[in-house]
């Protein structure tokens, strides 16, 4: 359906901008709420977690080349059940790009925007999206690779500048107070974030040369887990897990609390170098909703879904009523008991699994036909 190519190298920058920015907004508090001054270790799980998706997606890949879940999940799964796992997919990618866009409106009219309806932001950012989703995944591509260094930066100057206000001893006990298990739910809502790196099913198959792309996934996923891990720290570093974990956006705070010489009020900064990380993410899944289900129903012309799943995704995303809703209730009611477990973790699995095993027939099936 389309020829379009990318580099390992804009694999990379696609995947770490993609995640960093929402990750720091809005997971931080509750890992801390969670695990308290430990925090910093459930979010080094969280990454773990993320690095281990990441592997899994690009040995599924290696093994179909070429090839999205849409045409691969069938072919290791049977037909139902392949198709059962697209249409799971389907509705993730619709549900979470309307909530994407939700927390980007809500975030927005909380911030700077008070007196704006949150139908505004959300369209003006769909918009945008739209239009670099229709110009195909080697523009978003290369936008990742203008923008992603930008993101980067944007992230790192705050974290330096705030470097002589920490204070080690909010960091300690480690692991003192806190048992397995609680670190492990302090990880589940950063790792329902950083687990987005599902898109590579999607995009994977565009990659020109596959090797490199799975050393771009893999660093892309690293890099978004360090720089959620080191806002962590900061945070509880400076704040104390008591008063960090009771604040709405931890980092937007750290950012406000510069005062270095004539460096201050920077906030304005971090929140479009946020926009600029949503962006991102918003056109990667109007890209997986749009191509991947012109692909499932076998649509030629695939950027017309576009003019239909943006519409969706906005009468979607008025269905939370607030912030509450957006944010806190779907995490905790749909991305953690249901999404983490099954989008990100059993399916992946299983179509690993099951595809290594049919692979390894399948290869043994032309040996011997090769030798008869």
């Amino acid at each position: 359906m389309s020829k379009e190519k990318i580099s390992g190298n804009q694999i990379f920058w696609m995947i770490s901008t993609m995640q960093i920015g929402m990750t720091i907004l809005l997971t931080i508090n509750p890992s801390i709420a969670a695990a308290k001054q430990d925090a910093w270790i459930s979010i080094l799980f969280s990454s773990m977690f993320s690095v281990g998706l990441a592997y899994v997606l690009t040995r599924i890949s290696i093994m179909y080349p070429n090839e999205s879940l849409i045409t691969y999940a069938p072919k290791i799964m049977g037909k139902f059940l392949g198709h059962v796992i697209i249409l799971v997919y389907v509705l993730y990618w619709f549900t979470v790009l309307s909530i994407i866009l939700r927390q980007y409106g809500d975030f927005m009219i909380g911030t700077i925007l008070q007196l704006t309806p949150v139908v505004i932001p959300i369209a003006g950012m769909l918009v945008v999206a739209a239009y670099v989703s229709y110009a195909g995944i080697e523009v978003l591509a290369r936008c990742s690779e203008v923008l992603g260094p930008l993101i980067l930066l944007g992230i790192m100057v705050p974290l330096l500048l705030n470097i002589s206000d920490i204070q080690v001893h909010n960091l300690l006990p480690v692991m003192s107070d806190n048992s397995l298990l609680v670190l492990l739910q302090g990880a589940l809502p950063t790792a329902s974030f950083l687990g987005d790196n599902i898109l590579l099913m999607m995009i994977l198959p565009f990659v020109a040369d596959p090797r490199k792309g799975v050393k771009g996934a893999l660093l892309g996923s690293v890099i978004a887990g360090l720089f959620t891990l080191f806002s962590a720290m900061e945070c509880i570093a400076i704040f104390g897990d008591s008063t960090a974990g009771r604040q709405t956006y931890p980092f937007l705070n750290l950012v406000r609390f510069i005062s270095f010489g004539f460096l201050q009020n920077l906030d304005a900064i971090v929140i479009a170098i946020w926009i600029m990380g949503i962006f991102i993410k918003v056109s990667l899944y109007l890209f997986a909703a749009s191509y991947g289900t012109a692909q499932w129903f076998g649509v030629k012309r695939w950027r017309i879904l576009i003019f239909i799943v943006a519409p969706v995704a906005i009468v979607l995303s008025m269905l939370p009523r607030n912030f509450v809703d957006s944010s806190i209730l779907f995490p905790k009611l749909v991305a953690v008991p249901i999404i983490l477990p099954f989008n990100f973790i059993l399916l992946p699995l299983l179509l690993w699994i099951v595809g290594t095993i049919r692979n390894r027939k399948r290869n043994s099936g032309k040996k011997k036909a090769a030798v008869n």
